[in-house]
């Protein structure tokens, strides 16, 4: 018995502490099941916190974008549109608008191929200002002219002239002669300030009302004895037609054929910021063709549908005129300046009857925006 009980005591004993070691066991696979799960709550709950992050500032980002406070540029920024007729001289407005160059305003340019048809828009408002040279802003018979020209662009300097024979050496020698040229363009005016140099006007000649490249053709084919034209077509007409040679051209001219924006009155007196912007976007247009001649050349002719080549061709028989040059030609001190020639342009005219109504460069022409 005593051995059994012996036995029996080693047994439960032993038992004993077996029980203790499987419950150490148990407590050991309880406490690391549960470690396990609170680093996988942990896990789970950094990932939830930053699944939250991700969200909160996605939310933000989307609030910000359609709620956000205008900027000083937006509340300043006014749609302006520009009217011209096609003519790739004016390509330095288009580089602007493509490279965004315009500044606190937001530029649309528009072409109304004809003159008529860009005074009606500007006395409807359909458009905010257009471009013109003197003589055609002048050239108006039922009504005056409307706007102020602010921003000289460019100036025709060898692209517009006079063709004639051999054996002419002034135009009152072709007193009684056919001439042609088409009305509204500059190679007409030049026509009319050439014949009143010499004490003429178009009543002293047979003129004809003629486009310009059928005016070319015309000389070539010997119908007429002198011909008012702008290039490629003054080239083609002393080349193909013998003894023909150019009598004058805009480039003999300082000054005289010069591109000018108008803006209305409305705008020009009481947003001159939005003058001033349109200003700076042609100025940097040409700063970026300086430093990009290749690029801007690409983008310029592009908008007119040409070649780089014939853009830069018609370059050529043009100058773009920046703030030095502005400010040279609303300088009414100098000899050759725009208030001067926009007068001479009206006389003429008039002497013509090529304008209904008299204008002057004092009611037509602005400063400040140059000056300032």
């Amino acid at each position: 018995m005593m051995r059994f009980y012996g036995f029996h005591s080693q047994w439960i004993g032993r038992s004993k502490k077996t029980n203790k070691i499987d419950n150490n066991i148990e407590r050991l696979h309880y406490d690391s099941n549960t470690l396990k799960s609170t680093e996988i709550m942990k896990k789970n709950r950094k990932s939830l916190i930053i699944a939250l992050c991700l969200i909160a500032i996605i939310i933000v980002a989307v609030l910000w974008y359609n709620f956000k406070p205008d900027t000083g540029a937006e509340k300043t920024a006014e749609k302006i549109t520009i009217g011209m007729v096609t003519f790739p001289g004016y390509a330095p407005l288009y580089l602007a608008k493509e490279k965004k160059l315009f500044k606190n305003v937001n530029v649309e340019l528009v072409r109304i191929e004809s003159i008529g048809d860009l005074r009606a828009a500007m006395h409807s408002n359909k458009i905010d200002m257009y471009i013109a040279t003197p003589d055609i802003f002048q050239s108006t018979q039922n009504q005056k002219p409307p706007g102020v020209g602010f921003l000289a662009i460019d100036e025709s300097s060898g692209a517009d002239g006079i063709a004639v024979l051999e054996g002419v050496n002034s135009l009152s020698d072709l007193r009684g002669k056919t001439l042609g040229a088409e009305p509204g363009f500059p190679p007409y005016f030049i026509l009319q300030y050439m014949l009143n140099r010499e004490g003429m006007t178009l009543n002293d000649i047979n003129f004809k009302d003629i486009s310009s490249q059928d005016a070319g053709n015309a000389f070539v084919a010997g119908q007429l004895e002198a011909v008012g034209t702008y290039e490629p077509y003054l080239s083609k007409s002393v080349n193909l037609r013998k003894g023909a040679r150019v009598f004058v051209s805009s480039a003999d001219l300082q000054g005289l054929i010069v591109d000018v924006i108008f803006s209305n009155n409305e705008l020009a007196e009481k947003k001159p910021q939005v003058l001033k912007a349109v200003r700076d976007g042609w100025y940097r247009a040409l700063e970026f063709y300086r430093n990009n001649p290749d690029e801007g050349m690409e983008i310029m002719a592009k908008a007119f549908g040409i070649s780089k080549e014939e853009m830069i061709d018609i370059k050529s028989g043009l100058k773009w005129l920046d703030a030095s040059d502005n400010k040279s030609l609303f300088d009414q001190s100098k000899k050759t300046n725009l208030y001067t020639n926009f007068n001479l342009v009206g006389e003429i005219l008039e002497k013509n009857n090529a304008n209904g109504f008299r204008v002057y460069a004092k009611d037509k022409l602005i400063d400040a925006i140059i000056r300032n």
